[in-house]
């Protein structure tokens, strides 16, 4: 039975400075992790080495926010330290001495900021700065996985985003085939998964700069089944009002409050993550 890990709760304390105590925890297994700072937010960029990349298939960056509101347990603590695990697993099985030849085309970066586009808008977000570089760079026809609020419950959703009708075609076609990708490590992963409506995460910010973005998250069976109930009703409701027919998912309502602690957290959705991820290593797709 899978237990979480000791040291969690040292990365939820109060106290803890959370991009150090990343930065050591990759440390520790050889891996550096330079701040890369952009209008004022410290995103953390992991840097693998180059032998783990292939030019000929598309890169992969992989992104979860590390400021929190409060505890933040789940949201976004969970998804985060499931990240700095991968990672550390990542260079050693990818490493050249296990497996010659081989690459996962990981970009991992744990942004800073994610909550701030709550309060001030998109454009406070820090991905979307993050994303704007992105775009400067012409880094923008890449693979971009964003994980929040991984740490409570069995069944992995992906994040239905609301596309504008002005976007382009190529836009969309982009953006159908990477959550086409994302469906496909899901369905490798776990018979029950849904893709749901739900609160955007930093797959905004990378939206809003016109790069595409699926965003990942976890609930119980029970709240997700009770979610699409109130989805189906709401959609077939002609006369009532339609707040009152959503049904928010107990975990959505524990974020951002003192019930987003270690205590609400379920072991089995940290296994979950970690196949999710492992099946991501192993996603290759020609340029």
């Amino acid at each position: 039975m899978y237990s979480i890990p000791s040291d969690f709760s040292d990365f939820i304390a109060p106290d803890c400075d959370r991009a150090a105590f990343i930065q050591n925890y990759l440390k520790k297994a050889g891996i550096e992790a330079p701040i890369l700072q952009i209008e004022g937010k410290n995103h953390i960029y992991v840097k693998f080495p180059q032998s783990q990349y292939n030019p000929m298939f598309r890169i992969k960056t992989v992104i979860a926010h590390y400021d929190r509101v409060g505890i933040g347990a789940n949201d976004n603590s969970a998804a985060v330290y499931c990240l700095m695990q991968w990672a550390t697993e990542l260079v050693r099985v990818y490493s050249a001495e296990c497996m010659t030849g081989s690459f996962h085309n990981i970009r991992l970066i744990f942004t800073d900021g994610e909550e701030l586009g709550a309060s001030g808008g998109i454009q406070e977000q820090g991905a979307f700065a993050l994303a704007a570089l992105f775009r400067r760079l012409a880094i923008a026809d890449e693979d971009v996985f964003v994980f929040d609020c991984m740490g409570r419950g069995t069944v992995p959703i992906i994040c239905q985003s609301y596309i504008s009708k002005k976007a382009s075609n190529s836009f969309i076609k982009k953006y159908s085939e990477l959550e086409q990708r994302a469906e496909t490590i899901i369905k490798n992963t776990s018979q029950t998964w849904l893709k749901l409506p739900t609160s955007y995460s930093d797959n905004a910010g990378f939206l809003a700069n016109g790069i595409p973005a699926v965003a990942i998250t976890m609930l119980p069976s029970d709240e997700a089944e009770a979610y699409c109930r109130s989805l189906f009703t709401l959609k077939n409701a002609v006369t009532q009002p339609l707040a009152s027919k959503i049904e928010v998912p107990p975990t959505w309502k524990m974020l951002h409050s003192q019930d987003d602690n270690i205590t609400n957290l379920t072991p089995d959705a940290f296994l979950i993550m970690q196949e999710i991820l492992r099946n991501l290593a192993e996603l290759k797709t020609i340029k």
